[in-house]
Order: C-alpha cells, then structure tokens, then sequence
C-alpha cells in the first residue's frame, strides 16, 4: 500500500481508503494533490474527460442534496432519495429519461454517487476531492440546486468514517528542473479525452522531460504513448493490462464487446477493404455507422444495443456525432501498438474466420474454431464472462 501510494505521488495522485460505500468493505480510490489537480482551463472544454450538461445538473442537485451545510466536509454526507433529484431536475427543464440515465448509471459509475435502492449517498471518489476542489465547491455552494430551502431544525447530518490517506515514502527527488511541470503534463494527458496536440505540451519535446514522465509513470502501470501524428497520450502498459484482463477488471460484457467489433466492422474494416480508409489510427478517418446499420445483424436486437452504446460512449470506446451516427471512439488512441495489432487480429477472425490468416492466427493464439452461437443480450453467459 505504501508502495502504491509513493508511486501515485511521483505523478500527483493521492491514494484514498474509504470505509462502507455501498455497505460494502473498505475501497481504494486514486485522487489529485492539490498543486497539480487537472484545472478547468488546461483545455478547450470538448477536450477534456467530463460530465455532459445533464449528468453534471444531476450530479449539482445530489451534491447538494447529501451536502447541506458548507461548513463541513462533503463526504460522507447524508443519505437522499432519487426521485427527489428526479423531480428537481425535471422541472429545471432535463430530460426525464436522460435524469434517470445519469443517476442509474452515470454518476454511480464515475464513484460520485453510491446507489442503494431509492436511497443515494455521495461515492467514494467524492472522498478523493482535494481540498483545493472543496473548497471551491463550498465557495459555490449557494449556487448547488436544491430540492428543500434549508436543512430542518434538528435534522441531523450523516456521519461516518472520514476517508484516510494512505501514507507514502518520501518522495524520491525529480531529475528534471521542475517536477511541477512533470506532473501538470501526466495530469493534463490523463484527464484529455483524446490525444494532446503535441503544440499543448512542447515541453514534451524535451528529452528530459519525456524519460522523467515515463519514469513517474511507469511505477503505476502506465505508459507514454506518441500517436502517428505525433500527439500526446497515455495509456496501460502491455503487462498491467494483462494482468487486469486476466482479473476481468475493467473489462466490457459480451453485449458492448459485440456491438463494438459491429462498430469498427462498420466503420474501419469494410472502409479500409473498400479503399476508403487509409490511415493507422482507428480514429484517423470519420467513417460512420447508424443504429439501423448495426441493427441489421440479427444476433443483437435493437434493446440490447442501446444500453450497450450508451455504456461504450461512456467508456471512450464509441464516439457518436450530433446526427445520430457512431465512430469509434478516443479511448481506442490509448492502446499500445501491440494492442492495437491484437484489435485487428481480432477483426480478421470475426470478418473471415475461415480465411488462411485466421487460421494462422488462431494456431499462434492456441484457439478452436468459434461454434456459432444464438442472440446476445445484456445477460451474458458463463463462457461469455471466460
């Protein structure tokens, strides 16, 4: 645990223990320091990895609703009911169903809600704000949305146990001049949610600057990556990744991982055989796909692709434009080359699985010949979650 908490500080994070969110046992969440806290500005808005304007109403109405008085810290707040945030968003003029949306799925799984039924309580990374954000948050705190004026005579504040930081070494001297700036660059590239043009961070091209960066990081399972355009961005390293695949941490269900090889299929591998599509990168070029297209394979009905799509666009995996057709997504700029090579592998055994390079591929892999299989829905099955 030490050694996990030096390591986030040579990059600016904080490693929080958090005691009974969602009843359960204790949790482990990474939070910023104060000093290198990813600000509002370092980006153009669409840039950066954030709420959507419903999501962040949703998240202002619970904020408020668990955090009745300023004074004090906002985890772990007090417990409030859903349709209450309902009710108060819908008549500020959201979106009922998008309301829903964000306090089902959203918010719960970026940390900052917990939900229990009806009931809802602040998330753990709620209790990874650094006191540069509370302290903002309270300065606005008249401005939260409320569904009641004031807290009632006698009512009494949730308590609970405060969250710990977990202690670190001291941290080992940077090489570089400025470890500020270290740590403002890995902040900015791991809060962007597509690659940094390389003219955002010219430090970058210091030599120094990018071996102290990848030093910092690699500690925490993270690497460096620059793109064929010569942009910016980080991402798992190889082995961690696979280490977390074999964990299933952070994997996709059956469901998402078929609609996304539906995606790409559509709008990179068919491109790309037509001539259309020439460049490295599964973002270089904006082929899209409709639901209606994607619907056409019969395997996953229109109800099971929906949530999925949703899930994908929350993840980076999806992108989709104001039109209502789909891309893939930024998170897929994040791969190491190698496995970015596995992706296409992977698209070569679904496109062509009887083809010789599937073959050979299946053969260096160690795999049998897929049997067909029946529909796909959001249930997915134990040979699926294998």
């Amino acid at each position: 645990m030490a050694a996990a908490a030096t390591a986030a500080a040579r990059i600016g994070r904080r490693v929080i223990r958090v005691h009974g969110v969602d009843r359960s046992a204790d949790v482990l969440v990474l939070g910023w320091d104060g000093e290198t806290a990813p600000a509002a500005d370092t980006l153009a808005p669409g840039w950066r990895i954030g709420l959507s304007p419903v999501p962040s109403l949703v998240w202002a109405a619970c904020l408020r609703a668990a955090w009745p008085r300023p004074e004090r810290a906002p985890f772990p707040g007090r417990s409030f009911r859903r349709a209450d945030i309902v009710s108060l968003c819908s008549q500020l003029g959201a979106d009922r169903e998008a309301v829903k949306q964000a306090v089902e799925r959203t918010l719960p799984e970026a940390g900052l809600i917990a939900v229990d039924g009806d009931e809802l309580r602040l998330g753990a990374a709620v209790a990874a704000f650094p006191a540069v954000v509370v302290e903002g948050l309270s300065r606005g705190h008249h401005l939260l949305p409320s569904p009641r004026t004031d807290v009632q005579a006698g009512e009494e504040v949730a308590s609970g146990a405060p969250p710990y930081e977990v202690p670190s070494d001291a941290e080992p001297a940077d090489e570089v001049s400025d470890g500020y700036v270290m740590r403002s660059v890995i902040a900015t590239l791991e809060t962007a949610r597509r690659p940094v043009h390389r003219g955002e961070l010219p430090m970058l091209m210091d030599p120094a600057m990018r071996a102290a960066v990848e030093r910092a990081l690699l500690p925490c399972g993270r690497q460096l990556l620059q793109t064929g355009d010569g942009n910016w961005v980080t991402g798992f390293c190889d082995p961690l990744a696979d280490a977390l695949v074999a964990e299933g941490v952070g994997t996709l269900a059956a469901v998402d991982r078929a609609v996304l090889t539906l995606v790409l299929l559509h709008t990179v591998a068919i491109p790309r055989a037509q001539g259309r599509h020439r460049h490295s990168r599964w973002t270089g070029e904006a082929h899209t796909v409709t639901l209606a297209e994607l619907a056409s394979n019969r395997r996953i009905s229109k109800a099971a692709m929906r949530p999925a799509l949703r899930r994908l666009r929350a993840a980076g995996m999806v992108a989709e434009t104001t039109t209502g057709r789909y891309l893939p997504g930024p998170a897929l700029d994040r791969m190491s080359e190698v496995r970015s090579n596995l992706l296409w592998e992977d698209l070569i055994l679904v496109g062509r699985p009887e083809g010789q390079l599937a073959a050979a591929i299946r053969r260096r892999r160690g795999l049998d010949v897929p049997a067909p299989r029946g529909e796909l829905t959001d249930e997915s099955t134990e040979t699926d979650r294998r």
